[in-house]
């Protein structure tokens, strides 16, 4: 008994100084862990998120891919408000026509690319190491591509549109302005337009700020 009194009393004339650092007797290291996080009103953001894919078979083949740069500033705590501008390419070969001897090349290829500015806000649900957010966006889509056929004609590919999407995503904190973005991005229309792919996108962000 007399051994845990003496513990006690050693415990404690070691942690009272550091408990008297602060008024609430916390830290103020532990106190402000996540104030350092640029993530409150006037900060800004800087980031970069892209996919991709391949498919392939007997009958056709095909890839896409995207990159989305974004610029944004903090309107309130951990909301942002801000610019992104989107470009990918989504190309795709039929190859029906190949086993005939008449039409060797491909039934018909075709190109098409696109270029997307949005405006979007984001919201994330906490300043931790690992923060949930919701993202949504929308803007204009402008495409253009051409497309040629097994007998030689070729045509091209205009259009554009209004376009929306929502995302739902976790991003990762790797040090105090670093962070990894994962997220699933959805066209919120049921027809989207071409190059606003539905899926997984990896991103990285900047934050800047006090």
């Amino acid at each position: 008994m007399k051994s845990l009194r003496i513990f006690i009393v050693l415990i404690a004339s070691t942690t009272w100084p550091l408990l008297a650092q602060t008024p609430n007797g916390i830290p103020e290291i532990v106190k402000n862990s996540n104030a350092s996080i640029p993530m409150g009103a006037g900060s800004y953001y800087l980031g970069i998120n892209g996919t991709g894919g391949w498919s392939g078979g007997a009958v056709s083949t095909g890839h896409t891919w995207s990159v989305t740069g974004q610029g944004g500033y903090f309107v309130a705590k951990r909301l942002l408000a801000g610019l992104q501008l989107s470009y990918g390419e989504h190309s795709f070969t039929n190859n029906l026509a190949g086993t005939s001897s008449m039409y060797p090349g491909p039934a018909w290829k075709r190109r098409n690319m696109y270029f997307t500015p949005e405006l979007f806000s984001r919201y994330y649900f906490t300043s931790g190491r690992v923060k949930p957010f919701v993202q949504l966006s929308a803007g204009w889509n402008f495409q253009s591509g051409n497309a040629t056929y097994f007998a030689g004609e070729e045509a091209r590919i205009t259009g554009n549109g209004f376009t929306a999407g929502a995302a739902l995503g976790l991003s990762f904190r790797v040090n105090r302005r670093l962070n990894i973005d994962l997220m699933y991005n959805r066209n919120i229309f049921e027809k989207p337009h071409l190059g606003n792919f539905n899926g997984l996108r990896l991103g990285v962000i900047f934050l800047i700020g006090k």
